[in-house]
């Protein structure tokens, strides 16, 4: 008796540690997730790709798992490449092909299509830096087929070429922006006239030899006087906040009415520091060099939206213009030259720019579809201009337009509409 009581204790105890280690293993799955968030946030992208992997493994198969798993690969792979020895292109099949599993078990996680497009948009980055024509415009064809750049993506990049003048150089704060830009000069060959630059690429020796150069007919040109040397040997600048003057053409000083001789005084600041000293980072300096380059000979504009840390200290320089901020050589605020209302108008006001907005209902991507906010933004530019010029009948203009072609389920509209709302009804009462 004694004897069976000591192996049904023994029994006992190994199926207590069977259902403990199971359950501490059930845990261990369900935070898998949190833990790989957790490497990711803290920017160790390849431990964060790991435990994904592991948790795949032992059967965590869900579309949020695998969209991760793309999501990380792909900073792994272009964000620590440092830590990246093995296949570029292996790499970047695994992205898509962990996407689009995660779009087969739900079709409904449509975040997946926004990385999707950036993974096809920095193909045909990689591409471009090879010199093959042929694989840049594929992959941007690939990347709208595959469902990566939804027509309302594509007509935001058009509502920025379109607020652009002739032969204009536009900055581009991200991948939403560029890629929408650059897929409808790629494949739709429409404003091929309008230099696009990346601010993010701005660091990169390579693509600034392919901009100072032009790629006919990808890319055109831009001002740039770094020499070669000076391109390969870009790195942060020893810099203090100096005053830099641009000289500006007698036909700007007619046009705006400046005193002869007139010449824009931009103060410059460093925007990188150690303990020792302050620096001008490669994109700062790239930018500074393509303005003084430039020498007003185009326009220059920076896409609506763009963080204001890039628009490197000129933020007093700019006139709202459509969705882009235009360069003008004298500070804009205060001025009747802050806003150019025929221009936003032009842009905002036209039906014909906004015929692929209520896509948005079926097609959105919730990751990417909140910067078309910047068309409620604009507007709300607009109506203020209207509301401080007594113009009360264009406040309604703006009304009515916003309520039959931009209200959507997926965007706070009506925050936007009421702000103008009571603009206009203060000026009535006025």
């Amino acid at each position: 008796m004694r004897s069976f009581n000591k192996n049904l204790f023994s029994v006992i105890i190994f199926f207590t540690a069977i259902i403990t280690y199971a359950t501490s293993f059930a845990i261990e799955i369900g935070d898998f997730k949190n833990k790989a968030i957790e490497a990711f946030k803290n920017e160790d992208y390849k431990k964060a790709v790991e435990i994904l992997k592991v948790a795949v493994e032992n059967g965590l198969e869900d579309a949020e798992t695998y969209y991760y798993l793309g999501y990380f690969t792909h900073y792994m792979l272009y964000d620590s490449k440092p830590l990246i020895k093995e296949n570029h292109i292996e790499y970047s099949n695994n992205v898509i092909e962990y996407l689009e599993k995660a779009l087969s078990l739900d079709p409904d996680f449509r975040n997946a299509y926004s990385f999707i497009g950036i993974e096809y948009g920095a193909r045909a980055m990689f591409a471009l830096y090879q010199g093959k024509k042929n694989e840049y415009i594929k992959f941007y064809t690939n990347g709208y087929e595959k469902g990566g750049f939804p027509d309302w993506q594509i007509e935001f990049g058009r509502n920025i070429l379109k607020s652009c003048e002739i032969n204009a150089i536009v900055f581009l704060g991200g991948d939403f922006d560029y890629n929408a830009v650059r897929y409808i000069q790629t494949i739709e060959k429409y404003r091929s006239d309008v230099t696009a630059i990346p601010i993010g690429h701005l660091d990169r020796p390579w693509f600034i030899k392919i901009l100072k150069n032009g790629f006919d007919p990808l890319v055109r040109e831009a001002p740039i006087s770094l020499s070669k040397y000076d391109i390969d040997d870009m790195r942060n600048y020893k810099w203090d906040t100096l005053l830099i003057e641009i000289p500006v053409d007698e036909g700007l000083i007619e046009k705006y009415g400046l005193e002869t001789g007139y010449s824009m005084k931009w103060t410059l600041e460093p925007d990188l520091k150690s303990e020792r000293r302050t620096y001008l980072s490669p994109r700062r300096a790239l930018l500074a060099d393509i303005i003084l380059t430039n020498k007003w000979e185009r326009p220059i504009h920076f896409a609506l939206g763009i963080l204001p840390k890039f628009h490197a200290g000129l933020d007093d320089f700019l006139q709202v213009y459509g969705m882009t901020h235009k360069l003008l050589p004298f500070e804009t605020k205060g001025t009747n030259h802050y806003i150019n209302p025929e221009a936003l108008s032009g842009i905002m006001l036209d039906e014909r720019n906004f015929t692929h907005f209520k896509t948005i209902e079926f097609k959105d991507i919730s990751r990417d579809s909140y910067i078309l906010n910047n068309y409620y933004s604009s507007l709300i530019e607009l109506a203020v201009y209207y509301y401080e010029n007594s113009q009360n009948e264009r406040l309604n203009d703006i009304i009515n337009f916003i309520e039959n072609h931009l209200t959507t389920s997926k965007l706070d509209y009506n925050r936007y509409l009421s702000y103008i709302k009571e603009l206009s009804i203060n000026k009535s009462d006025f």
